[in-house]
């Protein structure tokens, strides 16, 4: 986005979440521009979340935990409150710590601090449960079942390869180009010229299906070799999640 879009996009959804009685704390663009695979033609997905104030945990209406705006020129809003997107971090959530961790065009201090909180307080278990979960929902669901597309291939890839870098490294990094300066899978690299030429949903012409299946194989077998070897706890300490408690309680009381 150009700095006067992002200027005004982030003004729009500091207005909303303020309409709803909380602050923004950041915006990120989501979707196949974070994950290095985006065309002319993709869609612009904006995530991020926002705090809600104390007054509104005190009646009986029961605090709204997601926001969603549609915007005229198209783009997907989605904003989390802050103790859901807490909650989901903990839980290992790849998504969520993709978010916390990607580029931000907006974010304050506050969501700083939780950034640090948040990546001091991985459990590889979470962490492996959700990348490999969703290589081998996109595999069985799609892949196996004759909906072999490029785009499909590349959510597979994408994730066994975050997962296993994330469980060697300690590392999030959601980009699949960046993630394959680290694997050097030529393959992926050829699926990539295909995608960003608008031919996501193409079946595969001039790469083997087997092979690539070949690889894959490989990849969860490393992935699952990746949480063995793994030093990080198995789940968030209890002094970590406590860290984190205290500081969501002192933000609400500002």
């Amino acid at each position: 986005m150009e700095i006067k879009e992002e200027t005004e996009l982030i003004s729009k959804l500091k207005n909303r979440v303020h309409s709803s009685g909380g602050k923004l704390l950041n915006a990120y663009i989501s979707g196949s521009h974070l994950y290095g695979w985006e065309s002319e033609d993709s869609d612009v997905d904006i995530r991020g979340c926002y705090i809600l104030r104390k007054e509104n945990f005190l009646g009986l209406n029961k605090p709204k935990e997601v926001i969603e705006i549609k915007t005229e020129d198209n783009k997907d809003i989605v904003l989390f409150e802050i103790a859901k997107l807490i909650s989901l971090a903990l839980k290992g959530n790849c998504n969520i710590l993709e978010e916390i961790n990607s580029p931000q065009f907006y974010k304050n201090a506050d969501f700083v601090k939780l950034k640090q909180l948040i990546n001091n307080a991985l459990g590889k278990k979470g962490i492996y449960n959700s990348y490999r979960g969703l290589a081998e929902f996109n595999y069985k669901r799609f892949i196996l079942r004759g909906k072999n597309t490029i785009k499909k291939y590349l959510y597979v890839f994408r994730g066994l390869m975050a997962g296993i870098y994330c469980l060697q490294t300690g590392l999030i990094k959601p980009n699949i180009e960046e993630l394959n300066k680290y694997f050097k899978i030529k393959e992926v690299n050829k699926l990539l010229e295909i995608k960003r030429k608008g031919l996501e949903n193409e079946p595969l012409k001039d790469l083997e299906e087997g092979k690539l299946d070949l690889i894959i194989k490989n990849l969860f077998d490393k992935i699952d070799e990746a949480y063995l070897k793994c030093k990080m706890p198995e789940i968030p300490t209890p002094e970590e999640i406590e860290e984190i408690n205290k500081f969501l309680i002192k933000l609400r009381l500002e």
